[in-house]
């Protein structure tokens, strides 16, 4: 799921093909804030954080859902507030949940690693093996 919030706030004409194109093909589902709850968290929480992680934790905390992010500080503390840590992924997480899902093996996570690495994305493991 991905708010209209964060796609708005994509502007990098590469990376927003890309998510426009997993919108597409069903990959990520675009969701909009649509209750009266899920606005008035999204308020508040605009005060303190961007629109696109605001979005995303009052979606979360309303529908129940995890939220993955990388952010620390604000937003970190206020999604363990409203979600506890249990609900909250960040990158290394979700690639444990996809190697786990059957989604991608190992060396494919370590593959991607090795890029996300080269982009100066630091994990502190060498292999997803280590921590799977």
């Amino acid at each position: 799921m991905v708010p209209d919030e964060v796609v708005a706030e994509v502007t990098e004409p590469e990376q927003l093909r890309t998510l426009e194109a997993a919108i597409a093909n069903g990959s990520l589902r675009q969701e909009s804030i649509a209750s009266p709850d899920e606005l008035t968290v999204f308020a508040e929480l605009s005060q303190i954080l961007g629109s696109g992680e605001a979005a995303c934790l009052a979606l979360a905390s309303s529908r129940g859902w995890l939220v993955a992010c990388d952010e620390k500080r604000v937003f970190l503390r206020e999604a363990r507030s409203r979600l506890g840590d249990g609900r909250i992924l960040n990158t290394p997480g979700l690639y444990v949940l996809w190697i786990r899902a059957g989604i991608l093996s190992v060396e494919e996570a370590d593959a991607a690693k090795t890029i996300l690495n080269a982009n100066r994305f630091r994990m502190t493991f060498s292999s997803f093996r280590e921590v799977i």
